[in-house]
């Protein structure tokens, strides 16, 4: 129900560093902001396709009185985080592998041929 809070926060917030952090783009944070953030847009719309999220109070139609909090709490924690956490090392392992996907262009070594007259 909850569960695309965690990944959703944990992209927005990385948004904001990758903003402010100049070495963002040599380690492709803006790609695992776009995982996250798509993720979490993608697992949103189906909630509410499946009629978990509602537009009005209390938009969450398994929370229906405040008894309800600590499994909203652990769905959040616990499965979002989990989610999380693999979208993380997904994209730890994509970097890793472009990383050593990547070539050395080395600049073009320059040969003179002469040729003597005999």
């Amino acid at each position: 129900m909850a569960c695309f809070i965690t990944p959703m926060l944990t992209g927005i917030v990385l948004s904001v560093i990758k903003k402010l952090w100049k070495n963002a783009d040599k380690i492709k944070l803006g790609l695992l902001v776009k995982m996250l953030l798509a993720g979490s847009l993608i697992l949103a719309v189906e909630h509410v396709w499946h009629g978990e999220i509602v537009p009005y109070p209390p938009f969450l139609t398994a929370m229906q009185n405040s008894s309800d909090i600590p499994v909203l709490i652990n769905e959040i924690t616990v499965i979002g985080g989990s989610m999380t956490i693999v979208v993380t090392a997904a994209w730890s392992v994509v970097v890793a592998f472009a990383k050593r996907m990547e070539v050395k262009v080395r600049p073009p070594t320059r040969i003179i041929l002469t040729l003597d007259k005999v």
